[in-house]
């Protein structure tokens, strides 16, 4: 395991919280705070970033798996706990309309029917790519020659995205930054390269400076809009951050234990922050209070619902893996599912 990554991986969730904490300064005050909007904005790139680190992890865990086993663990340790986080949002979605075309997006992560539609959990789009990264895992360690077919489905739906949602979904360019993590999974390690990381994190703290942040919202993620603009903006930074990152030596601690409740707090951070949101529309307080305030409470909140829900889930799943039992890898790389 490369602890170091353990530790990025929470500081690429606690990345969108802020961002997301921001906007709800912004709602709540009408105000940034003391840091500039063309700064705050980079906190967006942590989804990129989760998106190379997920290519380093799957090429380097996958190997010496089988494909139901590989299956297995990326269904268990995304789709249950996603499912059960979706159910309040999904009541709050069917009152005010939800179709069959939500209730696909939402149960199976597909978002591309005759439109495209997102998850009810605001967070959740990201993980349609994720399970779509999974699948096409599934597939090579099925017969490893199907990886040109499904290179070639890739390469023809990018080629033909205005043809309609299912192809804009599967050619999506934000595909690529798995992509990247793959690459760096099989890069030979090089000490000087740790400078990779602060060189990446100014150039992706530069962008919103210079007006390359990508804009738009969840459904233009989805369907790719600007998507090359921000493999080249977020994508290609976020790389030079995960691999400085894995130059550097890190033992289990505190923060990795925190990145590994990263995907806990991804998906439930907008919960508290929500609530405090009502707060503060009826007693205002400071922007820059109410960021401060919405990060520690969703950190917080996070945490205490891994120890107390996602862990005992996860250790309860763990019993009906296909394969192995004893949660090591064969090539000895311990397994973090």
């Amino acid at each position: 395991m490369i602890w170091s990554l353990q530790v990025l991986r929470f500081v690429a969730a606690l990345m969108v919280v802020y961002v997301h904490a921001a906007q709800t300064a912004v709602t709540a005050t009408g105000s940034n705070g003391l840091l500039p909007h063309d700064l705050q904005v980079a906190g967006f790139a942590g989804v990129d970033i989760f998106f190379v680190i997920s290519g380093v992890i799957i090429a380097r865990t996958a190997p010496g798996l089988t494909w139901r086993s590989f299956a297995w663990r990326r269904f268990r340790r995304i789709v249950p706990l996603y499912l059960l986080i979706s159910i309040p949002y999904a009541i709050v979605a069917y009152k005010t309309g939800f179709g069959w075309r939500d209730a696909v997006a939402t149960l199976l992560l597909w978002p591309a029917t005759d439109q495209m539609t997102a998850p009810a959990l605001p967070a959740a789009w990201t993980l349609c790519f994720e399970m779509l990264f999974y699948a096409a895992a599934t597939v090579v360690l099925v017969d490893r020659r199907l990886l040109w077919g499904l290179l070639g489905i890739f390469g023809l739906a990018m080629m033909f995205r205005s043809a309609g949602p299912v192809l804009q979904f599967l050619g999506n360019p934000l595909i690529i930054e798995f992509g990247f993590g793959i690459a760096l999974a099989y890069a030979p390690k090089w000490k000087p390269a740790v400078w990779c990381l602060p060189i990446g994190a100014a150039a992706m703290i530069t962008v919103g400076f210079i007006g390359m942040a990508p804009q738009g919202g969840t459904m233009e993620f989805l369907a790719g809009e600007n998507g090359f603009q921000r493999v080249l903006v977020y994508g290609l930074p976020a790389a030079m951050i995960v691999f400085g990152t894995m130059q550097i030596d890190a033992q289990p601690s505190a923060w990795t234990v925190l990145g590994d409740a990263s995907y806990m707090l991804y998906l439930i951070h907008t919960l508290p922050i929500t609530l405090l949101l009502v707060v503060w529309t009826v007693f205002p307080i400071p922007a820059d209070l109410i960021i401060v305030i919405g990060t520690a409470t969703s950190v917080l909140f996070a945490w205490r619902m891994y120890i107390l829900f996602e862990l005992p889930l996860r250790k309860f799943l763990r019993r009906y893996d296909p394969q192995l039992k004893t949660g090591r890898h064969p090539t000895g790389l311990a397994l973090r599912d």
